[in-house]
C-alpha cells in the first residue's frame, strides 16, 4: 500500500489548526464570561449609586438647581457633557412633588432615583457603538439593568409593543428593545454614568404614570 507523506502532513497540519481555532474560541468565550463578575459589578454599581445620591441631594438643596453646573456638581458620578449629564439637567428642572386633594404624587426626580435604587446589574452589553460625533470621544459600556417592581411591572415588561420580546441579551451583545440598560464609563476603577437608554427611561416614565392610574 502506497502512502503520501506530504498529503498526510498537510491533513495533520489542518487538523491541528482547526483544533487550535476551536480552543481559541472557547478560551475567548470563557475569558469574556469570567471577566464579568455580576456580584462585583453590583458592588461597584451600589458604590456609584451611593455617590450619585449624595450629588443629587446637593443639587436638590441648591437654590438655583435649574441652572446649576451639573458637570461640576456631578464630576465624580457623571461623564461631563454626556447624555446622562443632559438628562440630569432636565430632571432638575422638572416639577417636584405635588399634592392633589389628599393624594401626594412624587416628582420624576424621585421616580428616577427609585428606579436606580431598585435596579441591579444583570449583564454586560459590550462597548456602546456611538454614532453621534458629539459623544464619540466617550467610551461607554452597556450594563443591562433588572428593575424589581414588586410584580407591578410584569405587564409592562410583557408588552410586545415595548419589548420585542423582553429578554436578557447574550453577553457582550447590544440589543435594542430587549432590556433596560445604562451606559457607564469605567476609568481608573471608578464608574461614571454616561447615558440612560430609551428602554430604561421609558420604564421610569411608566413608573411615574402608574401614580395617576
Amino acid at each position: 500500500m502506497r502512502t503520501y507523506p506530504h498529503v498526510c502532513t498537510l491533513w495533520f497540519q489542518r487538523l491541528c489548526l482547526l483544533a487550535l481555532l476551536c480552543l481559541a474560541t472557547l478560551y475567548a468565550g470563557a475569558s469574556r464570561a469570567e471577566s464579568f463578575d455580576r456580584e462585583l459589578e453590583n458592588q461597584r454599581y451600589r458604590q456609584w449609586l451611593h455617590d450619585f445620591r449624595q450629588d443629587f441631594q446637593k443639587l436638590r438643596q441648591s437654590p438655583g438647581r435649574a441652572d446649576a453646573d451639573v458637570d461640576a456638581l456631578f464630576a465624580n458620578t457623571l461623564v461631563p457633557g454626556s447624555r446622562a449629564s443632559q438628562l440630569v439637567k432636565e430632571v432638575a428642572r422638572a416639577q417636584g412633588d405635588s399634592t392633589h386633594g389628599e393624594i401626594r404624587f412624587v416628582g420624576i426626580q424621585r421616580v428616577f432615583m427609585a428606579a436606580l435604587a431598585n435596579a441591579v446589574v444583570a449583564g454586560d452589553g459590550g462597548v456602546y457603538p456611538e454614532t453621534q460625533a458629539a459623544f464619540k470621544q466617550q467610551t461607554l459600556r452597556v450594563r443591562y439593568m433588572h428593575v424589581d417592581g414588586g410584580g407591578r411591572l410584569e405587564s409592562y415588561f410583557n408588552n410586545p409593543e415595548v419589548f420585542k420580546p423582553y429578554r436578557l441579551p447574550d453577553p457582550g451583545v447590544l440589543t435594542r428593545d430587549a432590556y433596560p440598560f445604562l451606559l457607564f464609563e469605567d476609568a481608573q476603577g471608578k464608574l461614571r454614568l454616561g447615558g440612560v437608554s430609551k428602554e430604561f427611561w421609558d420604564l421610569v416614565k411608566h413608573m411615574d404614570a402608574q401614580q395617576y392610574a
